[in-house]
C-alpha cells in the first residue's frame, strides 16, 4: 500500500496516536461511502441523470482503473486539502456511476450486500490491525492475484458470461478481504515512520481512506453480484 513511500522520520507512536490516525482514515472512508450512497439515491430519482449514468459505464471503468493505478502519485503530489477534494469528487462519481445497479437488483439484495460487505470489511480490518505479525510478505501475491482478476474481469466484459462472472466474484471477495487486512497491517507499520510529519500523515490518511473505500466498493459490487446470480436477478 505504501511501498513507494520513503521513510522521512521515525518516531515512537502511542496507541492513542495510532487510534486517532485510524479514526481519521475510517471517518474519511465512511464519509465517502455515505456520499456515494447519497449521490446514487439522487441519480436513481432523476430519469435524466440515470440515463446518463447508464451510458457512462465505460468512462467510469476508465476513471477507476486510471485513478487506482495513479492514486499514490496523485494524492502525494497535492496538498492535503486538494487530495481530500479529489477523494470527495471520486466518491461522488462512483455513486453516480453505480446508480444503475438499482435497475438490476432488488432493494433487498442491495441492502443485504451492503451489510454483508460492512461485516466482512470490518472483520478483515480488525484482523489486520490486531495481527502482531507483519503481513508485508503477502504484497507480491496480492499484486499478482489482482492483475489476474483484473484481466479476467476485462475478458468477461466482452464474454458476458454470468457463470464466469460468478466465479470471478467468488475469487474477488476473499481477495479483497485479505487485501484489506494487509493494507491496515501495513498502515500501522508505515505510520510509525511518518507520524512526526503532519503533512505526510494527512496525505497518508486520505490515501488510506481512498484505498479502503475502493476495497469496500469492489467487495460490495461482487457480493451483490453473487446474491444476484443466486437469486436470479442477473
Amino acid at each position: 500500500m505504501f511501498g513507494q513511500m520513503q521513510s522521512r522520520t521515525a518516531s515512537h507512536v502511542t496507541d492513542t496516536e495510532m487510534a486517532a490516525h485510524l479514526r481519521q482514515v475510517f471517518n474519511y472512508m465512511t464519509g465517502g461511502v455515505a456520499l456515494s450512497g447519497l449521490v446514487a439515491w439522487f441519480t436513481v430519482n432523476s430519469p435524466e441523470m440515470m440515463a446518463i449514468a447508464m451510458k457512462s459505464h465505460w468512462v467510469f471503468l476508465a476513471v477507476w482503473f486510471g485513478f487506482g493505478f495513479f492514486m499514490h502519485k496523485i494524492i502525494f503530489s497535492m496538498s492535503p486539502k486538494a487530495a481530500l477534494g479529489v477523494f470527495i469528487a471520486f466518491s461522488a462519481l462512483t455513486g453516480f456511476s453505480l446508480s444503475p445497479v438499482a435497475m438490476i437488483y432488488t432493494g433487498s439484495s442491495i441492502t443485504t450486500a451492503f451489510f454483508v460487505t460492512a461485516m466482512m470489511f470490518a472483520g478483515a480490518a480488525f484482523y489486520g490491525y490486531t495481527n502482531p505479525k507483519s503481513m508485508a510478505g503477502m504484497g507480491r501475491f496480492l499484486m499478482m492475484a489482482s492483475w489476474g482478476l483484473i484481466a479476467a474481469i476485462v475478458i468477461n466484459l466482452f464474454v458476458q458470461s454470468s457463470g464466469f462472472s460468478f466465479m470471478i466474484s467468488l475469487a474477488v471477495v476473499p481477495l479483497i478481504a485479505v487485501a484489506t487486512a494487509f493494507e491496515i497491517n501495513q498502515l500501522k507499520e508505515q505510520f510509525a515512520h511518518f507520524a512526526g510529519d503532519e503533512v505526510v500523515r494527512s496525505k497518508m490518511a486520505i490515501f488510506g481512506a481512498t484505498s479502503f473505500y475502493m476495497n469496500f466498493v469492489v467487495m460490495f459490487i461482487h457480493i451483490l453480484n453473487l446474491l444476484g446470480v443466486m437469486r436470479g436477478e442477473e
